[in-house]
């Protein structure tokens, strides 16, 4: 009896490893509006063996002077119906049917309203199992997903990104004094590929990491004897790489 109880349990576990599952890829986790423009797109791909139905959800994000983070919920539809006064980043189409099997969709991420100053905005792409409702689906479309799919766990991977929003009138002043970074602009800079490289061996780096500078901030890089900073700063379209040696 107990061996049969033990086949049967790995019989179930073999089941639910096995289950339809929809995984979703939203590429780059860091996306950058470009000054002068008020939408960009993104691609959503789905490697998985299940349809992916995916919820995007926007907030803004707000950064207080220690770095912390607090979040408000998009009016998205204040932004649809274009009402006075409101501003903020919406997704067009908010809901997306992204096939099995490497099928891919695009949402546009349109920002209306006033750019004042820089703004940041939080995307999440949230598969999910479908109502009849939300995507357009009728009641039969809606069961046979729920029966394909891991029914009870239904543990989906969504994705948080963040899109950076400039202001209408970008001015970039990056200044490099030492180790200090200091962004006296009023949109973020990138130093993308950031590393620690050996000044005896120059071809003996750190891994490359990507350091985001507000406007009004400053980064001290982290060089120990024997060491310099290699990296590309990115302002807006610009890249220029920089090498702390000189």
């Amino acid at each position: 009896m107990r061996t049969a109880l033990v086949a049967l349990s790995l019989l179930l576990l073999v089941s639910t490893a096995d289950a339809a599952q929809p995984q979703i890829s939203v590429g780059t986790l860091f996306d950058y509006m470009e000054p002068g423009r008020s939408q960009l797109l993104k691609r959503v791909r789905n490697s998985g063996d299940a349809t992916a139905y995916v919820r995007v959800e926007i907030t803004r994000m707000h950064f207080d002077g220690q770095g912390g983070v607090t979040e408000t919920p998009v009016d998205a539809a204040a932004l649809a119906r274009n009402e006075g006064g409101a501003s903020g980043l919406i997704a067009s189409p908010s809901r997306m049917i992204i096939p099995a099997g490497n099928g891919q969709q695009a949402t546009r991420l349109v920002f209306r309203g006033e750019r004042a100053q820089e703004q940041y905005y939080r995307v999440r792409y949230v598969p999910v199992v479908p109502d009849a409702g939300e995507f357009s689906l009728d009641a039969k479309q809606t069961e046979s997903y729920q029966q394909g799919v891991q029914a009870g766990v239904n543990v989906f991977t969504g994705y948080g990104t963040v899109v950076f929003v400039p202001p209408a009138a970008t001015r970039y002043d990056t200044q490099l004094q030492g180790p200090r970074v200091s962004n006296a602009g009023n949109a973020t800079v990138v130093l993308d590929n950031l590393r620690q490289c050996n000044r005896a061996r120059p071809d003996e780096c750190s891994g490359g990491v990507k350091v985001h500078v507000f406007p009004g901030r400053q980064h001290t890089l982290a060089e120990e004897d024997g060491f310099y900073s290699r990296f590309d700063l990115l302002e807006g379209a610009q890249r220029r790489t920089i090498d702390t040696r000189s």
